[in-house]
């Protein structure tokens, strides 16, 4: 039974949050009170001129997207009812947990810095490689090693996330490569899982100025909640296409999903549940990951249903520079990656991986 727009527009009014139902030609036909202040407009008026372009574009029946309205960063949950896009916009509000400070950060890294030269000694000293007892002990405790690395570095991107500095240092990157080297890497050490890896690209140059350490960060994030969430047999697609002007990064999987109370706290410091921990599926992974979408001027739409998987779409915008050209070659994949991959995917690797020489 279809419901008319008015009648949608009461169940909306006593709503704290701001919400605009939008029809199919873009029209907005009811703004609650929250919305008319925040968007200062109303029925009748084009849903285009306060209600950013790649939520209007988006097609699908349910999903949450980073938004951002003027200076302020928001959240848009969006349902579509009888013809309708109901769009819910989420304000910042205070958090209970303020960013860790640089001079703890600091030194928390100093810690781990020092326990990794001391267990290179213990390992350097015990011939560890040689003895299958020191061997696993030293795994162990590279891997936890790499471990307290990852949440050290979550921590300090989502402290530069939470008070707009995260640091940005644009180069010429070649997104093609950078995901099919990464998918490639994580394909192979996502075998013994029996999960699957598939990057698919449309032709063309895939050049750009951007962070490609953040990027590449996202991207491990993005893989490593869809591989937690992944069966045996399972296989996770990631897809880069240029359109128009953008780029667009999907990582989709056919895992576990997300209950709606949980999708629609995915893009917060804290949690459902209160809980960082990344087997829940929305810790600081995927607020780190919008912050770093939007630390390149792009935007995150983001589905998931319990049951039937997970699809995250990253938007980045093309930007040049004069010293692109046609014939750029490829950057080379940095000294560390094997050491980025091993810490971003350290939550469910086997201790067999971390060993000095793996990542030497």
């Amino acid at each position: 039974m279809s419901i008319p727009p008015e009648a949608l527009g009461t169940l909306f009014e006593m709503s704290r949050d701001p919400v605009v139902g939008i029809d199919d030609t873009r029209t907005i036909v009811f703004a609650n009170p929250p919305a008319a202040a925040l968007l200062h407009t109303g029925p009748g008026a084009p849903a285009g001129d306060v209600v950013p372009e790649h939520i209007l574009c988006e097609t699908a029946d349910r999903f949450l997207a980073s938004a951002r309205i003027g200076a302020v960063r928001a959240s848009a949950s969006v349902v579509r009812m009888s013809g309708i896009a109901v769009c819910t916009f989420t304000l910042p509000r205070e958090e209970t947990v303020p960013p860790p400070g640089a001079r703890a950060l600091h030194e928390l890294s100093s810690s781990l810095m020092s326990a990794r030269l001391a267990i290179d000694a213990l390992v350097s000293h015990t011939r560890a490689e040689a003895d299958p007892i020191l061997r696993e002990t030293s795994a162990i405790l590279y891997r936890e090693y790499y471990r307290l690395l990852r949440t050290c570095r979550h921590m300090t991107l989502a402290a530069g996330v939470a008070t707009d500095d995260l640091p940005y240092k644009p180069r010429v990157t070649d997104l093609r490569e950078m995901c099919r080297q990464l998918c490639d890497t994580v394909g192979r050490l996502s075998e013994s899982r029996g999960v699957s890896v598939v990057f698919r690209t449309d032709p063309g140059l895939h050049l750009t100025m951007a962070d490609q350490d953040l990027l590449e960060i996202m991207l491990l994030n993005l893989m490593t909640n869809s591989l937690l969430h992944c069966r045996t047999g399972d296989a996770i697609r990631v897809e880069l296409s240029r359109q128009d002007d953008r780029f667009i990064l999907a990582v989709q999987d056919p895992g576990s999903g997300m209950p709606p109370e949980q999708l629609a706290q995915a893009f917060s410091r804290e949690p459902a549940g209160g809980s960082t921990d990344p087997t829940a599926g929305a810790g600081l992974g995927l607020y780190i990951a919008r912050g770093i979408a939007e630390r390149h001027g792009g935007s995150v739409i983001l589905e998931s249903r319990p049951g039937k998987g997970t699809a995250v779409r990253i938007s980045i915008p093309y930007r040049q520079s004069e010293d692109m050209t046609a014939h750029s070659p490829a950057p080379p994949y940095r000294s560390d990656g094997m050491n980025s991959v091993l810490m971003e995917l350290s939550p469910l690797l086997d201790k067999v991986y971390f060993t000095k020489r793996m990542f030497d």
